[in-house]
């Protein structure tokens, strides 16, 4: 499928993201700054928003130091309530949200709770939505281009409540501990997408879910912070779609593949590639007609082989090397028993290869479980 026809047009194609110098050159606070404005005005991009240069100009002031986030937000407010501005259609919502996203953002307080997520809904939509923080009273359904005009089924008005507090709870008494990468993910991926289901309230559900995530996973400890969110805002939505929607008679069902990718590149700092036109129901990869988005299918793409292949490492090396990724990916801390066990080597080889794969900055060294672990970091 081509691209024009089949990948409906969002903001983020249209611009370039005006702090990415701060994300690689700038300072460690700048960068953190830069990054929850680059957030913030990224998530505007899943309801075509586009926000305005002064509230650009203003993020870049905070950026740089000049004022606090606080003294942003009361700038952008006082911009549209005493100057009487006429600005294009939504923007004045996209200006308000974006700096009430950088704001909750900045703050380290959070409460995982049912109040919590609400909150949040409130402050980013308060004076822009009259529902801002209101529990929707009627159901909805949203004609998706990507579905061929179906929709996902959303959460019952009715249940609202109800269904919001049992997914919480549940979420709550999971217990992670011992848990691979790939699991952990795979179960965050189930619960924000089935918290983005239910869809509680009458807009800014996307907005606010992603907000309320983010804020989440770090008190997970997790560094969220980076520009995945900047670029691919539209893609977690869609992502969230396609994770909630099936059709049994026409062979599709629901993929929480797509978000577990996005989730990878933002938690793992891995670099899939996140393409929207893919979600499409109807999506062939004409080079690979059955090939899907799962994980273990992007080793190809992964550094690794750039890695092995630049620094002239034997076909022996290169094949045990690449044997210990797809056994262990990113997830899981492995030694030198574990390397003679997988390739059946002896204890010198094993200690070589190990030693070759930190060398070439493949792995890392992991400090409190026994001597010499290591785990993959490309």
């Amino acid at each position: 499928m081509d691209d024009k026809e089949n990948e409906a047009p969002h903001i983020s194609d249209k611009r370039e993201d005006p702090f990415a110098q701060y994300y690689v050159l700038g300072e460690p606070s700048k960068a953190e700054k830069a990054c929850a404005w680059g957030t913030a005005i990224g998530l505007q991009d899943v309801d075509m928003l586009q926000p305005s240069e002064y509230l650009l100009n203003t993020a870049k002031d905070h950026i740089e130091g000049a004022i606090s986030i606080e003294e942003a937000r009361k700038r952008i407010e006082s911009y549209y309530k005493e100057c009487g501005r006429h600005s294009p259609e939504r923007t004045e919502e996209a200006d308000k949200v974006s700096v009430r996203i950088a704001e909750v953002l900045s703050e380290n307080s959070f409460v995982f709770s049912p109040a919590q997520y609400i909150s949040i809904h409130r402050r980013l939509f308060q004076d822009v939505y009259p529902h801002a923080g209101r529990i929707r009273d009627y159901n909805v359904s949203k004609k998706e281009w990507f579905l061929d005009g179906a929709s996902v089924i959303y959460g019952g008005a009715a249940e609202l409540r109800d269904t919001l507090d049992y997914d919480f709870r549940t979420e709550q008494e999971f217990d992670y501990t011992n848990l691979s990468m790939t699991e952990i993910i795979r179960r965050l991926a189930r619960f924000i997408s089935r918290l983005w289901q239910i869809h509680i309230f009458e807009e800014g559900n996307t907005r606010a879910t992603a907000v309320f995530f983010i804020k989440y996973v770090r008190s997970l400890g997790f560094h969220a912070t980076n520009d995945v969110f900047a670029k691919n805002a539209w893609y977690f939505r869609n992502a969230l779609v396609r994770a909630n929607y099936s059709d049994l008679q026409a062979g599709i069902r629901e993929d929480l593949s797509y978000l577990e990718i996005f989730l990878r590149n933002l938690l793992m700092g891995e670099n899939h590639e996140l393409k929207n036109r893919r979600l499409h129901i109807a999506w062939k990869d004409s080079d690979a007609p059955d090939k899907k988005p799962h994980i273990e299918q992007h080793i190809e793409e992964n550094n690794l082989l750039k890695i092995l292949d630049a620094n002239a490492t034997s076909a022996k090396t290169k094949a045990n090397i690449i044997r210990l990724y797809k056994e262990f990916g990113k997830e899981k801390i492995f030694g030198r028993g574990d390397v003679m066990k997988v390739l059946g080597l002896t204890e010198r080889p094993a200690t070589a290869l190990l030693g070759k794969a930190y060398e070439l900055e493949l792995t890392e060294r992991i400090t409190g479980t026994g001597k010499g672990k290591y785990r993959f970091i490309v």
